[in-house]
């Protein structure tokens, strides 16, 4: 009975055991081996200087376009800034007339009051029947009649301002509006501008280390003797292996792979195209894989320290990243396997962070990275042999790396 238990039970291993290795098999991205030459790379690096080209373009014209908005964008405030003072100098010039107006209208009516009643009596007819001749009640006739409507026209005219000032206060107003509409608009298409230069910058950036990965790649094969329609592979041999080990001893799985996420410092929209590992700053970080180390980045912006690597997984091409580290153990043409220490770990941040500008510098001996919040490793694997290609041909290291199930793994 218990043999039977124990076969039974080691039936039960095995297939579980089968079952895992087919799932493993599933999640493994499939990979068409081509030939590459080294004409090949040159005319990669050629469409890569192409496209560094083109962006450097788009982003003089950006850059030009914003220049020119700035300008729209001050001379409307300028123009916002003299319509609020004709505004103020009409609303003013109102008040003024409004209180000219109050005056006359007070002198006239006292005029007539006098004119007409004074100590009783009927001064503006008695100014009148005292005239001297018929020529001189006409003139008195008109002197009256002239500043009575001297000062009815004056009271008229003065309306009349009121009106215009108060008509043109209306619309400068809503010139005001306008144009403060008008700088709203403005404002945001430099926003976008902006927001476009800065993704231009970016894209610059990461075709200048595309270049520059493609451009030693190239120099490293002609120094090895490869001919320009030679498969490099011919020429060049990348240690063959046929399996992986996790790159630390054993860590912490802080951030899983993701083609976008919002990163450890508030920046949305980040590609994640590998595992971090939580581990202390300098801990040892080991080669996942046989392999040759293929290009080295010093002080990146983003990733600060990293090391790729190539490999041949049973004939299959491979590249692992190894970024945020500390130091650098190992240089580019070495030949290493699952026991070399590529580096130590870093990742460690030190300041204020700045989550308006997704920056962050750490010190550690060296390091500087902007895209860390904490002592880690970041490892990612790609499919093929080319760094430039790394982001594109990436996937998530858990389908090929024998992870743990669970957010702690080991070595083993």
């Amino acid at each position: 009975m218990k043999k039977k238990i124990l076969r039974a039970c080691k039936f039960r291993r095995e297939k579980i055991l089968v079952i895992f290795l087919i799932m493993i098999i599933m999640f493994i991205p499939s990979y068409k081996v081509e030939a590459k030459t080294l004409q090949d790379l040159k005319n990669e690096l050629a469409d890569l200087k192409a496209k560094k080209a083109a962006t450097e373009n788009n982003k003089n014209l950006t850059d030009s376009q914003i220049k020119s908005l700035r300008v729209d964008i001050d001379n409307t405030q300028i123009e916002i800034e003299n319509t609020k003072k004709e505004i103020i100098a009409a609303t003013e010039k109102i008040s003024s007339s409004e209180k000219e107006i109050e005056e006359k209208d007070k002198e006239t009516s006292e005029l007539l009051k006098f004119l007409q009643v004074s100590n009783g009596e009927n001064v503006y007819l008695e100014y009148l029947f005292e005239a001297d001749s018929y020529t001189d009640f006409i003139y008195r006739y008109s002197v009256v009649s002239q500043l009575t409507e001297y000062n009815s026209n004056l009271m008229e005219s003065l309306k009349k301002l009121v009106k215009e000032l108060e008509d043109s206060k209306v619309t400068l107003a809503s010139k005001q509006k306008e144009l403060e509409v008008q700088s709203n608009n403005l404002a945001s298409k430099l926003a976008t501008l902006k927001a476009n230069l800065s993704k231009l910058e970016e894209e610059g950036t990461t075709i200048d280390e595309d270049i520059d990965a493609k451009e030693k790649d190239i120099k490293y094969y002609e120094s090895k003797g490869c001919k320009l329609n030679q498969d490099i592979n011919s020429c060049v041999t990348i240690p063959n292996s046929s399996g992986w080990k996790l790159p630390l001893t054993s860590a912490w799985v802080t951030s899983e792979y993701q083609v976008v996420r919002t990163d450890c410092i508030g920046c949305g929209g980040v590609s994640h195209r590998g595992i971090d590992l939580g581990a202390s700053e300098g801990t040892y970080a080991y080669a996942a894989a046989k392999g040759r180390v293929a290009y080295i980045v010093r002080r990146g912006s983003c990733g600060g320290n990293m090391v790729y690597i190539y490999h041949t997984i049973n004939g299959v091409p491979y590249t692992t990243v190894y970024m945020h580290l500390l130091e650098i153990k190992v240089n580019v043409d070495d030949i290493v396997d699952t026991n070399t220490v590529v580096g130590l770990t870093g990742g460690l941040t030190t300041g204020a962070m700045n989550p308006s500008q997704c920056s962050v510098s750490y010190a550690g001996k060296g390091g500087y990275d902007y895209c860390t919040c904490g002592g880690h490793l970041h490892f990612g694997v790609a499919t093929g042999n080319d760094v430039s290609r790394f982001n594109a041909n990436s996937f998530n290291p858990r389908n090929l790396v024998p992870f743990a199930s669970g957010s702690y793994l080991k070595r083993y």
